[in-house]
């Protein structure tokens, strides 16, 4: 069964050029015959030091093989590529909530929101109800939509809501006193003005494209 690691790396300051040199270079070995399915980057608008990886792998044990053999990396089987140094890094491995899909990522999404949250545990339930319920009224505004969910917590999710331009983004945005993301991801409740995930982030971002062979994306 395939699964998702989806990466985090926060650059150091002044390393932009270099690092994003080393990711490109590195593109090259992340291969179907390792079994690298999928594979796409966002980098963030305001702060383009942070970039967000998003890999579809068969297995979970095709990453740890890669993480080993490639990035010569502990090989452990949820701190698999992290190399202890010194820059902050985020990962975790997901499965893709297949029935909250909306359209196909075909490389025309140019402006995308990454989402990253927490549901609360005691509240799981109705910010789910509540999520599947806002996702159906609006299901035909968005253009691609795909929601992760960490196979080993899953109260903890990663979304990726994109685009085909900024203006697409902003003709949709408001809905019902809230922005698009707020209303799908938040579980915001009117008129309480409150919440039921523990914690919420989200970043602005724009597709970074690496000169590869294209993988073929996962339907």
């Amino acid at each position: 069964m395939s699964m998702f690691s989806i990466c985090t790396t926060f650059v150091t300051e002044g390393k932009l050029d270099e690092t994003l040199g080393a990711m490109a270079a590195a593109e090259a070995d992340f291969t179907a015959e390792i079994g690298v399915l999928s594979r796409l980057f966002f980098q963030c608008v305001d702060q383009p030091h942070v970039i967000w990886a998003v890999t579809q792998w068969q297995s979970e044990k095709h990453h740890h093989d890669a993480a080993q053999s490639i990035m010569k990396a502990r090989r452990d089987d949820r701190i698999a590529s992290i190399r202890f140094g010194t820059e902050p890094y985020f990962e975790i491995f997901c499965d893709d909530a297949e029935d909250l899909r909306s359209g196909e990522y075909a490389g025309d999404r140019r402006c995308v929101v990454v989402a990253h949250g927490l549901i609360g545990a005691r509240s799981r339930d109705r910010y789910r109800a509540l999520r599947r319920e806002r996702l159906a009224r609006v299901a035909g505004k968005l253009d691609w939509l795909r929601i992760h969910h960490n196979r080993y917590h899953p109260d903890e999710f990663v979304a990726l809501l994109g685009f085909r331009s900024d203006a697409a983004f902003a003709a949709v945005r408001d809905i019902e006193g809230m922005c698009l993301e707020e209303y799908l991801f938040t579980g915001l409740r009117r008129p309480l003005g409150m919440s039921w995930l523990a914690s919420y982030n989200q970043f602005s971002c724009v597709p970074l494209a690496f000169d590869r062979p294209r993988l073929p994306h996962a339907a």
